[in-house]
């Protein structure tokens, strides 16, 4: 490439450019932009493979970082197309919305290991604890969580469903583990989920209309909150759980990704095609990075 993917990297997913953006987090440029399928949503990525979900296809986008280059896909028929994406040793699991059902691919076999049907419809989020022994998803109607999780031989797994509110969307897990917390789109509420309990311990109502992605800052100090009919990015105190800043971003925010240390976050700013990057010690707007068209999943390459 005549731009070669850096270390770290950004990868941005935009969803009306039907492509992956590839960009330098240090000088906020982009240094390539790689055709994917319409409508990519998430991305997930083991540093060698980009993974890319998207509602336009049945399969999933597979780039590799080195030639920036589309390789062959992960066909998901008879699957619907997936949405939720994660990464954990070494694996890709993934979330099928319309099928009820999450699933495993091993990137070294090239073959889906397992499905597992949810029973609650759109499941449409989902992500992995450390130790790759509990998926915790997000199914959108009536609007719920589920912690997913594996049995002591290591064959199975077990299933708890928390009604959380309607159209459960984002969810981010605390640094310790010990909470889960949910976007309520619907309701503009979020809820918080004792994750040894397996219930929700309390709702914290949000002074926005459309807030469907969330996460944790790095420390467990913050939580960002995303406004998609804003223009301003919410900072909620992890633990006292009231509000702490908002942050004039100059648009509705969706997709975001934090710095592996703790020093930035960035926000896509979708309606206004920039990407936002929020210094975490500040709460300030530091940079912008443009170019992109409806930009909104994103991760980070090592």
């Amino acid at each position: 490439p005549e731009n070669p993917t850096p270390s770290p990297a950004l990868l941005v997913g935009e969803k009306s450019g039907a492509r992956m953006a590839i960009v330098d987090p240090e000088t906020l440029e982009i240094v390539a932009q790689v055709p994917a399928h319409p409508n990519p949503h998430e991305i997930a990525t083991d540093g060698t493979y980009a993974y890319v979900s998207n509602s336009g296809a049945s399969s999933i986008t597979v780039i590799d970082l080195e030639s920036q280059q589309q390789v062959e896909g992960i066909d998901m028929r008879p699957l619907s197309p997936t949405h939720g994406l994660w990464v954990a040793q070494g694996k890709l699991y993934f979330a099928s919305e319309q099928s009820r059902a999450i699933g495993c691919y091993n990137p070294e076999s090239g073959e889906i290991e397992w499905v597992l049907g949810t029973g609650q419809w759109a499941s449409h989020m989902l992500m992995l604890d450390e130790s790759a022994n509990r998926i915790f998803a997000t199914s959108m109607s009536p609007g719920s969580a589920s912690i997913i999780e594996r049995t002591d031989d290591g064959r199975e797994w077990q299933i708890t469903v928390i009604p959380t509110g309607p159209r459960a969307e984002g969810l981010d897990l605390s640094p310790d583990g010990r909470e889960l917390w949910v976007t309520n789109v619907n309701e503009s509420t979020i809820s918080v989920i004792d994750t040894e309990a397996k219930q929700e311990v309390e709702k914290i109502p949000l002074p926005t209309n459309f807030s469907n992605r969330l996460k944790f800052t790095p420390d467990g100090r913050y939580v960002i909150v995303a406004e998609l009919q804003g223009d301003r990015v919410l900072v909620l105190d992890a633990h006292t759980r009231k509000e702490v800043k908002r942050i004039d971003v100059g648009g509705g925010t969706e997709g975001i990704q934090m710095a592996p240390d703790g020093s930035r976050v960035f926000i896509a700013v979708s309606p206004e095609n920039k990407v936002a990057v929020i210094d975490l010690d500040t709460l300030e707007v530091v940079g912008e990075i443009h170019g992109f068209i409806n930009p909104d999943g994103m991760a980070w390459v090592p």
